[in-house]
């Protein structure tokens, strides 16, 4: 059985990217304020938080968050409080319970849910899907990508990332698996990783904006 069918992930809302017929007209903001963006991690004990981990990432970015969590010295949202309140709000994990992770679905709803203009794109080919990624990089929004560890053959050995930086080759994410909520990737290992068995699902990623 298809493993995707089976956890009944829904496409109807995964989107193609058409190339334009003409250069995309924009102003680029100042990217230096991704350097800043601050990764949240899963709280001790925890398993298949990446999504809720993502979501946070993305709405404290955008300065979307409740103000009776406690915070840090810098005025951040305390880690453990914060993802249990996303969990809480956002009702992620979903797939199979919360048993194998975030959808991409659920991951939309929650970023609508705080007003973020969200899209999936997924499906698409590689080259497409980073020129989507550099533009919203170049725009001063990070990125939700849905990477995929596992070899081929298993499908299910995946998690959110938070995409934040692409310099000279390397892809700069933040993860919530690891303590500093840091990785880098060479362009190449990242084209890998956005694949799946699935084609429908490959190069997924989650796009938001705020008015």
């Amino acid at each position: 059985m298809n493993e995707y069918k089976r956890f009944e992930i829904d496409f109807s809302e995964a989107k193609s990217i058409s190339t334009p017929s003409s250069q995309i007209d924009f102003k680029p903001m100042d990217p230096s304020k991704l350097n800043l963006i601050w990764g949240f991690t899963a709280p001790k004990q925890s398993e298949k938080m990446s999504g809720p981990c993502a979501i946070g990432t993305i709405l404290h970015y955008h300065g979307i968050g409740w103000n009776h969590i406690p915070k840090d010295r810098q005025g951040r949202p305390l880690n453990d409080p914060f993802i249990e309140a996303i969990v809480r709000w956002s009702e992620t994990p979903d797939l199979l319970g919360g048993s194998m992770g975030t959808s991409p679905p659920m991951v939309l709803s929650a970023l609508r849910k705080a007003d973020l203009h969200a899209s999936w794109y997924a499906g698409n080919n590689v080259v497409d899907t980073l020129q989507i990624i550099q533009l919203e990089l170049l725009q001063g929004r990070p990125v939700m990508v849905l990477i995929n560890h596992g070899p081929v053959g298993h499908p299910l050995l995946l998690e959110w990332q938070v995409v934040y930086k692409l310099v000279e080759n390397t892809i700069h994410t933040k993860q919530s698996s690891n303590g500093k909520g840091d990785q880098s990737w060479s362009l190449l290992q990242f084209k890998d990783l956005l694949k799946m068995d699935q084609p429908e699902l490959s190069c997924s990623i989650v796009t938001a904006a705020k008015d």
